[in-house]
């Protein structure tokens, strides 16, 4: 298999920096080389699955407390 390398230098340590790119209103996550910064992609900041876990965990919460049913994916 192939080692994932910089486009840039061709080292092949990398890591994760938040920013906010100018007139954006959200933050992302850059992947960029460890040792040189160059950017070889960009994810959203927030983990979108888990944050819907969250709220459907939530959902159930609320449900359960007013004593109603709740129907969501996956049940």
């Amino acid at each position: 298999m192939a080692l994932s390398t910089c486009v840039k230098c061709g080292k092949g340590i990398f890591e994760l920096s938040k920013n906010t790119p100018n007139k954006s209103a959200f933050w992302y996550q850059f992947i960029q080389c460890a040792s040189c910064g160059g950017v070889v992609g960009v994810v959203d900041g927030y983990n979108i699955g888990a944050k819907l876990q969250l709220q459907d965990e939530a959902l159930r919460q609320i449900a359960k407390h007013v004593g109603a049913t709740v129907n969501l994916p996956n049940d």
